[in-house]
């Protein structure tokens, strides 16, 4: 029994030793830290929100980019529609639309009239020209008096540093202008209204120019001053006064 023990006491330590002889394999050395000082030349570190630049947009257009072209609308102008030979009356008439959301709507007519199916009916949209109806045009003013009346909606009656604007259109905003100094009034336009244009000198001191120009939805008078100055509005029944203060 003894004996058995000695050797496999004897075999485990000779078993140690072989081991212990034989050449061990390395372990893999582990993967270098990751560091912005050894990173690419083109690495950019994340900007935070704290360090980002407010003056900066998030997003940014990319170069090249291809821009939508100003959107033109392409107006209904007109539509014949035939009806069959048995058509005697008309009753009403609907017509199928699209609202600016997108959502599809009806509106409908109601007519009464006898027709004759020889004869197509005409669906026709009438688009208003912009410069919008013409006026009588007057002749020029004559510079160095006091009363000017290129049209009958606008007559300026100067007195020293007042100017009366004799028109039947009210207010919109008045805003004055620093170089060369001016007075811009905006007076209110309805849709379709006359079309006005006039640009004329007065030759008299303080209001030096008088200009009216026609826009899409307002009527514009710029005022050229000889210096800068003071104003207020004074709104009357039949028109304005401006005086320079």
């Amino acid at each position: 029994m003894m004996k058995c023990i000695r050797i496999l006491t004897y075999s485990i330590i000779g078993l140690g030793i072989l081991w212990a002889a034989e050449p061990q394999g390395t372990l893999p050395a582990p993967p270098p830290a990751k560091s912005v000082a050894n990173a690419p030349v083109d690495f950019k570190p994340p900007v935070t929100e704290s360090a980002r630049d407010p003056f900066q947009p998030l997003l940014k257009p990319k170069d090249g980019a291809i821009i939508s072209p100003t959107y033109k609308p392409n107006y209904f102008k007109e539509q014949n529609i035939s009806l069959p030979t048995t058509a005697r009356r008309i009753n009403k008439v609907v017509i199928g639309y699209q609202n600016i959301d997108g959502s599809m709507a009806e509106k409908s007519v109601i007519l009464d009239g006898d027709i004759d199916w020889h004869f197509p009916l005409r669906l026709v949209q009438e688009l208003q020209d912009l410069r919008g109806k013409e006026v009588i045009k007057r002749p020029d003013p004559t510079p160095g008096v006091d009363r000017f009346e290129p049209y009958q909606e606008f007559v300026f009656k100067l007195s020293g540093k007042k100017l009366f604007l004799q028109t039947p259109y009210l207010i919109r905003q008045d805003v004055p202008l620093g170089a060369p100094p001016k007075i811009i009034v905006d007076l209110v336009k309805e849709q379709g209204g006359y079309f006005f244009d006039k640009t004329f000198q007065t030759a008299l001191p303080y209001f030096k120019f008088v200009d009216i120009k026609t826009h899409e939805d307002f009527y514009r008078i710029t005022l050229t001053l000889d210096g800068k100055y003071q104003y207020q509005i004074s709104p009357e029944k039949d028109g304005f006064w401006v005086i320079l203060l």
